[in-house]
């Protein structure tokens, strides 16, 4: 069996999705060849150098542009039309390469790649089923294609929307936002002596600035304000200018600070830490879920994060806050007011999918001509 996993290089999300349905499907059957590619390399460089740097920039300098747009490819019929026209222009440069693979399945976790398989399935270019994993807890319309063969989504309230948009309610799943086997597994659960923390701190989680979005000097500048002793595990990812005025930082404030750079251990720092701030992505907040650890979500970009929070807040997982000041106050309030943060623990357990992997894994498979 070959499984072709296509992703895009917008954020990691994206692609630590496809990585766990892959090695789910390598769990499952370790004969199974899963193939990674990333979509941006079937353009010219210069497109998806383009696409990502105006992304970056346009979110960094004006998100409420983003937002419009966001908005707009939602509402509008002629963003539609542009799409389709797109998706059959840039679809042509990945067909050589499909048909040199033949894949049994061809996933998607991103809307991009899978606007481009439905292209191809609807010109019959493409036999193989397609398959879109949708990594956000929202479906925004640019993911709707009526020739994909199957959706794995969040939730059941996701395939309901799918399902008013014209997709059969059986050609989809409510499998969850597929995250690695590390957050299902209670064996890689660490203790706080194991990372070297202070196990009579809370412990306040920061993440989300590798791509300088989130202001976490400001945000830990302005925890140092409070009382009550914590201590801060500072996730900066590729960033490594960020990592570097942390470390400095670290010798200046009374808290605690311990700065990482790019981790493996993810999971485990979450299962060990009380509160997370993050910006709301889809796969880091499902992470997050499955080690029942409250978001505190720091002003959300228009767009797809603002969605998110809203139905995570709603779910009871999760708080806002727009300034470094008001999250500090928030933080202040669960620290103190225990009982609500339990709750939040609990509610975001409830909403855990710990398994989603495993279970998009297996509708894969149920695809395959046997």
């Amino acid at each position: 069996m070959k499984i072709l996993i296509i992703s895009a290089p917008i954020g990691s999300g994206h692609v630590r999705a496809g990585q766990a349905v892959g090695a789910a499907l390598q769990s499952i059957d370790p004969a199974t060849n899963v193939v990674y590619a990333n979509v941006f390399d079937f353009f010219p460089s210069f497109i998806g150098n383009s696409v990502l740097n105006t992304y970056l920039k346009i979110l960094a300098i004006f998100p409420q542009a983003y937002g419009m747009a966001y908005g707009w490819g939602n509402t509008s019929r002629l963003a539609l039309v542009g799409r389709n026209i797109i998706s059959r222009f840039l679809a042509k440069q990945m067909l050589t390469y499909i048909k040199s693979l033949e894949p049994d399945v061809v996933v998607c976790t991103h809307a991009t790649p899978a606007g481009l398989v439905a292209d191809l399935l609807r010109r019959g270019e493409l036999t193989s089923p397609g398959v879109a994993i949708v990594t956000d807890f929202v479906v925004h319309r640019l993911w709707i294609y009526p020739e994909i063969t199957h959706y794995c989504v969040a939730n059941q309230e996701l395939r309901q929307e799918l399902t008013a948009n014209g997709i059969p309610l059986q050609r989809s799943t409510a499998s969850g936002i597929p995250v690695a086997a590390g957050f299902a597994d209670s064996n890689t659960i660490a203790t706080v002596k194991d990372l070297s923390l202070d196990c009579d701190l809370p412990t306040i989680m920061i993440m989300g600035g590798g791509a300088g979005l989130l202001p976490m000097e400001d945000i830990i500048r302005a925890l140092n304000s409070l009382e009550r002793r914590i201590q801060i595990v500072a996730i900066c990812g590729s960033n490594r200018k960020m990592s570097r005025c942390l470390s400095k930082l670290a010798s200046s404030i009374k808290h605690q600070l311990i700065v990482y750079g790019f981790v493996e251990n993810i999971a485990e720092l979450m299962a060990v830490s009380d509160l997370l701030v993050t910006k709301p992505g889809g796969m880091t907040s499902a992470e997050a879920m499955c080690c029942g650890l409250p978001l505190i979500i720091y002003r959300p970009i228009p767009g797809q994060e603002e969605e998110n929070a809203k139905r995570l807040i709603q779910q009871g997982s999760a708080l806002q806050a727009n300034t470094p000041d008001a999250l500090t106050a928030t933080v202040g309030m669960l620290l103190t007011e225990r009982g609500r943060l339990t709750q939040m623990h609990q509610r975001s357990l409830a909403m855990a999918r710990p398994d989603a992997a495993e279970v998009a894994a297996h509708v894969i498979r149920s695809l395959v001509v046997k």
